[in-house]
């Protein structure tokens, strides 16, 4: 990945267009929103839409490490060993790259030319310096829009899933505040 934007700085400084897009500032900046797999609209979900008490619980202690791409809390508290969040992972860590890719060979946003290993600052601020442009925030939107999408039906079903779980542990608190 060093090497890659290495030739990329070297291809920009001769005014040559850019050729290689295997390199860690475009996985920072495009297709890691939230950390590794794309998260964030994950903990977003989970923090806003979860009628589970534990998805909730863990939207709320996730989001701030989620907003500086550190995803290990979702990933270690939802994610592993979890057949329903871990298919859409995969299925992003496939569709994201594409689309980048994509974005990229069809002129959607610039490709970076300078080395910013600074991972950990939040999108779409890391995406804006590295490719300042309209464009490079569209593409960035339709990942974030597409990884949403993504999620979703997992989540939805996860979300029951634990809310069905739930749901006599609540019971039983109900009847023993009432005792």
């Amino acid at each position: 990945m060093l090497a890659g934007i290495a030739a990329a700085a070297t291809e920009f400084a001769a005014n040559k267009p850019i050729s290689l897009l295997y390199m860690s500032e475009v996985i920072y900046n495009f297709a890691w929103i939230g950390g590794v797999g794309c998260t964030l609209p994950l903990v977003l979900m989970m923090l806003f839409f979860a009628k589970s008490q534990r998805l909730k619980a863990l939207g709320k202690a996730c989001i701030v490490p989620s907003l500086f791409n550190i995803n290990e809390p979702v990933v270690f508290g939802t994610i592993v060993w979890n057949p329903y969040l871990m298919i859409p992972l995969w299925i992003n860590g496939i569709v994201i790259p594409l689309i980048t890719w994509f974005g990229f060979r069809l002129v959607l946003a610039a490709i970076p030319h300078a080395l910013m290993q600074m991972w950990y600052i939040p999108f779409p601020f890391l995406t804006w310096v590295m490719s300042p442009s309209l464009r490079a925030m569209l593409l960035i939107v339709i990942i974030f829009v597409v990884t949403w999408l993504i999620w979703y039906p997992f989540f939805r079903v996860y979300d029951q899933q634990t809310t069905r779980e739930e749901l006599p542990m609540l019971l039983k608190i109900r009847k023993i505040n009432f005792e």
